[in-house]
């Protein structure tokens, strides 16, 4: 494309930006809905954005995808444009970045690269882009509307006005450094550089080029000691070689503001890699560079400029830094599009956002599932079930229900219960919120340890956050899991081995850590407690138990134990059997430990049940063992598996 195309294409941008200015009805419209929509037609130049009327030029197919005017999502999301070097056009929202080269195929969304069906392209003055490809960028649902109309949508909670820093176009323009706040690093921002996703955890920030040169990562981790630049060169050097690498280049700089260390290495696979280490904040900066096309270590050199434009640090008032961090007011943006849920989290915390699981590194954690509702369930019913499960799961003295209020969350009535819960090695407070929408129950769980105030203090922040597009799950899913615990809490499944020759009954609200009933090893873990399956083929029944013996023996008279009860021979699905119980106290939480060994057709088996003094109820007792009464074994396997 020459330089009359691009003076077009500046112009194109400059004139979203005065639209944006021009529509404030709209952005107040949207801003008062809980979804962001716009519709618009193949062929036809007339399109609404969240109910105003627009003019645009007209949608076209081509190679099977929907092209649309790029400055449409603008109007309609509050998304941001860019134009980078290179015919690169960067579209931004909150912290996702998607990048097309006019005329190519080739394009990047969150650092991965994806190929177009049709390139986006200058038509009559107007940049057309191919629907699917940016709507995916800004996480929009896209559906057929009626009278052949598309229908692009956003939850409000997603959206530019949704609390995501630097959306709109301001996050791109004029940008020409980038890094995180929260992290305390900014470093110069090319125009061909893309913003990978780094799945939600910032303190991992992936880029990769628009003509796919290099990639390149920053990592940030805690370190309270202080390092120089040589025992940074050291890290590097002994981290290259610990993984297998060479190193081709070594450099300690201590005349620097920040001294650092960097190495050029070659991993198993021939690929080069720069390496750079820096001390600050209590903190260690890392920063890993590799060229695939790189040759030499020299080849390196042309990276200097960029590399060493690393700062650990960020100025707040530098307007030219892009802002990666999500961090305000100690919390940042975590969520799931897969299920339609957006929140805040306290901002040092890991997130699992496949998993919608989030926790400290001092043990408080929130958790959020979402199930199909039982029939005929409502509030007051999930919340007995609850208080059920709590009685079945813990003894008196181990929990404290501490009440129950009413709550809104995302605009819909829910029931709030807080419960405290002792395992044995203290109290924790846990938040559980409960929510009934179309046929599903969302279930969330906030756990903090007492002396976590800061965590504890977070909490009514984090629900306030927490913002729910319904309609995602009804049209992402089908009948999810259904958690009834009344009706679960006795049923089993048949697990058999056909390697061993056994079958065994689990029960359906266990959760395998170690499940496949062929291997040596399987284990279940429950509330409070663990199930475990040892098998020793050609071993011998006597030095297992001994062993096992051995293994609990307090040579240290240590009062914690483990301390052994009891050790008698008895018989264990018709075969003898040696059956010791043991007291233990492991990281606070006090324990019985029930170990039953046997051999039969040339295996020793260990059946290993363990259970904490806070949960053992009857009803933990009674599912114990009846497990253990269900072991039998098979003539060869034949039986089939089935559920009770």
């Amino acid at each position: 494309m020459g330089k009359i195309c691009f003076k077009v294409l500046h112009a194109v941008l400059a004139a979203l930006i005065v639209l944006a200015v021009m529509l404030p009805e709209g952005a107040a419209r949207a801003a008062a809905s809980s979804t962001l929509m716009l519709t618009l037609k193949v062929g036809s130049k007339e399109a609404k954005a969240n109910g105003q009327a627009l003019a645009i030029a007209a949608p076209f197919l081509e190679n099977g995808s929907v092209m649309v005017p790029l400055g449409v999502f603008k109007k309609a999301f509050n998304s941001g444009v860019l134009l980078g070097s290179g015919d690169v056009v960067k579209v931004t929202y909150g912290p996702h970045t998607g990048a097309m080269t006019i005329g190519s195929t080739s394009a990047w969304k969150d650092g991965q690269k994806v190929k177009l069906a049709a390139p986006p392209r200058m038509v009559n003055g107007v940049l057309m882009a191919p629907l699917r490809f940016v709507a995916g960028v800004i996480g929009a649902k896209v559906s057929a509307g009626s009278g052949g109309s598309i229908v692009v949508t956003v939850s409000a909670a997603e959206s530019g006005d949704g609390g995501l820093q630097g959306n709109g176009i301001d996050s791109e323009a004029g940008k020409t450094k980038v890094g995180n706040s929260y992290y305390e690093w900014s470093m110069n921002y090319p125009a061909g550089l893309i913003i990978g996703n780094s799945g939600g955890e910032e303190s991992v920030a992936t880029f990769a080029s628009a003509d796919n040169a290099y990639y390149l990562e920053v990592h940030v981790s805690p370190q309270e000691a202080a390092t120089d630049a040589d025992e940074l060169l050291e890290q590097l050097v002994r981290g290259a070689e610990e993984s297998g690498e060479i190193v081709l280049d070594r450099e300690a700089v201590p005349q620097e503001s920040t001294p650092y260390a960097r190495i050029v290495s070659k991993d198993s696979s021939g690929v080069m890699w720069e390496g750079r280490q820096y001390y600050a904040n209590g903190r260690l900066y890392e920063l890993y560079l590799t060229d695939d096309h790189a040759e030499n270590y020299k080849d390196f050199a042309k990276y200097a400029g960029l590399l060493g434009s690393f700062r650990p640090s960020f100025d707040n008032k530098d307007g030219t830094i892009r802002d990666l961090s999500t961090v305000r007011n100690g919390l940042r943006t975590a969520g799931s599009d897969d299920y339609g849920i957006s929140l805040q989290i306290p901002a040092g915390w890991s997130a699992d956002n496949q998993h919608l699981a989030y926790e400290s590194k001092y043990g408080s954690y929130l958790k959020l599932n979402i199930t199909s509702a039982p029939t005929a369930s409502s509030l007051d019913s999930w919340e007995e079930e609850l208080r059920l499960k709590d009685a079945d799961l813990f003894v008196p003295g181990a929990y404290s229900e501490q009440g129950r209020t009413a709550a809104v969350v995302s605009g819909v009535p829910s029931r709030l219960r807080e419960v405290r819960y002792n395992y044995g090695s203290g109290w924790i407070t846990e938040y559980q919120v409960l929510l009934l929408r179309s046929g599903y129950r969302y279930y969330a769980e906030y756990a903090v340890p007492d002396g976590q105030d800061e965590d504890k203090a977070k909490f009514r922040d984090v629900l306030a956050s927490l913002k729910i597009d319904f309609n995602t799950i009804k049209e992402n899913f089908g009948r999810l899991e259904q958690n009834d615990y009344p009706a679960l809490k006795n049923k089993t499944a048949a697990k058999i081995s056909k390697n061993y020759g056994y079958t065994i009954h689990i029960p359906r609200l266990w959760t395998p850590s170690e499940g496949a009933f062929e291997m040596q090893n399987v284990e279940y873990r429950f509330t409070g407690g663990r199930f475990r399956i040892a098998l020793l083929p050609g071993g011998s029944f006597d030095y297992t138990v001994n062993q096992l013996k051995e293994y609990y023996r307090n040579t240290s008279g240590d009062p914690k134990g483990p301390i052994v009860e009891s050790v008698r021979d008895t018989k264990f699905a018709g075969v003898p059997a040696v059956e010791m119980t043991v007291r233990q106290n492991k990281r606070g939480i006090p324990s019985r430990i029930r170990a039953i060994v046997f051999s039969h057709a040339d295996v020793v088996f260990t059946l290993t049940a363990t259970l904490g003094d806070a949960n053992a109820t009857e009803a933990q007792q009674e599912v114990l063992e009846r497990t253990l009464q269900s072991f039998r074994f098979t003539d060869e396997g034949k039986q089939e598996q089935r559920t009770n």
